[in-house]
């Protein structure tokens, strides 16, 4: 009798090592499932297709609006030896407008693609030199720090 019990007790601990075993798993995959990084990282082609396509959409919706609450009219700068020159203009200054907005969209994808690859190359740093992400996180260190 007393070697049945032993038996039910280590196949009773056995199995909640397992059940154990397999909650800390679906954790892991549920919190891989949560995280956009991690999708990002399978998928970074459809994450930067996203972003252009919300950039035009509203940019596009920008455009609209802008036709509907006219904005201030630009100044006339055809006596400035020194203004920048345009490739195509209209007579309300929308496509100038919408050059601009493109160039300074443009340079927030830009920013954003190099931010992001500096935070991959600091990463792939901290992982051959030992103490290097210790040395950026520390009080003192301004390494880590935007100026």
């Amino acid at each position: 009798m007393g070697e049945n019990t032993n038996q039910i007790e280590d196949e009773i601990r056995a199995r909640r090592e397992d059940l154990g075993r397999n909650l800390d798993e679906l954790e892991d995959k549920a919190r891989e499932l949560a995280d956009w990084r991690t999708h990002y990282r399978k998928h970074p082609g459809w994450f930067i297709g996203a972003a252009f396509g919300a950039g035009v959409i509203a940019g596009l919706s920008a455009l609209s609006s802008s036709r509907r609450h006219p904005v201030r009219p630009e100044p006339d700068l055809s006596h400035d030896p020194y203004r920048p020159r345009q490739a195509w203009s209209s007579g309300d200054g929308t496509t100038a407008r919408a050059v601009r907005h493109l160039g300074e969209t443009w340079g927030h994808i830009a920013d954003a693609l190099l931010r992001t690859a500096s935070d991959k190359a600091i990463e792939l740093v901290g992982e051959f030199v030992p103490g290097f992400n210790d040395h950026l996180e520390s009080p003192g260190s301004t390494a880590g720090r935007v100026h």
